[in-house]
């Protein structure tokens, strides 16, 4: 695996450090809630692909090309993110009973049913009567 382990069920904890670091790759980013969770599991954030990366290299030759100054990630110590790094897992598809949250009892669920047929019989029956008047006012 890329992270150095060589177990899928431990992918989140074993090697404690990856194996391999790919400088400069872009990954597929935080959540829509700007949380980035780095969990190695999590591959639509972690995840390294072209489409992200392609547009890096036109960015970096431009900046080489115009401007001396180094960029702000170079000066960032090492440790730093863990002090931000938020809690528990985050709410995409690597893990959707995260996403799940409240549910409806078996009850509420027949319940729901219930009231969703009804409403639709009472409207269908509103329906053929507005339409039965129609005919009548036609006949007329």
């Amino acid at each position: 695996m890329a992270s150095g382990g060589n177990d899928i069920s431990t992918l989140d904890t074993s090697p404690q450090n990856e194996t391999y670091i790919l400088y400069g790759a872009v990954v597929g980013g935080p959540t829509r809630f700007d949380k980035f969770y780095n969990i190695r599991s999590d591959w639509p954030e972690t995840e390294v692909a072209l489409d992200y990366n392609a547009p890096m290299l036109t960015l970096a030759a431009m900046h080489v090309m115009n401007d001396t100054a180094d960029p702000f990630f170079t000066s960032l110590e090492v440790g730093a993110y863990e002090k931000v790094r938020p809690k528990g897992q985050p709410c995409d598809s690597a893990f959707p009973k995260v996403c799940a949250g409240p549910q409806l009892s078996k009850g509420g669920k027949i319940a729901m049913a219930v009231v969703i047929i009804v409403v639709g019989v009472f409207i269908l029956g509103l329906l053929i009567w507005y339409l039965s008047e129609l005919q009548v006012v036609k006949l007329v």
